[in-house]
């Protein structure tokens, strides 16, 4: 398990602002942030997950119904 500062971004579509509506700093003790993003999710209908990389650290973004995302950028401490 490695510990991760996670910084967890939302943005809704109805505000048409480009800035994050909520952030919040999380640290976590995770074996995989792929699957842990995905176990945030498991209760919606329709999801889709991308993956990118910022400065050699996981970013992935889940795009809910509606437009809705959720980004997550993972730095390793």
């Amino acid at each position: 398990m490695k510990t991760y500062e996670v910084i967890r971004e939302e943005y809704v579509p109805c505000t048409g602002a480009l800035t994050p509506s909520r952030r919040e700093i999380l640290e976590l003790r995770l074996e995989n942030p792929s699957l842990y993003v995905q176990e945030q999710y498991m209760r919606e209908r329709s999801v889709e997950y991308l993956t990118s990389q910022q400065d050699g650290s996981p970013v992935i973004e889940a795009v809910l119904e509606g437009g809705r995302k959720h980004r997550y950028i993972f730095c390793e401490l």
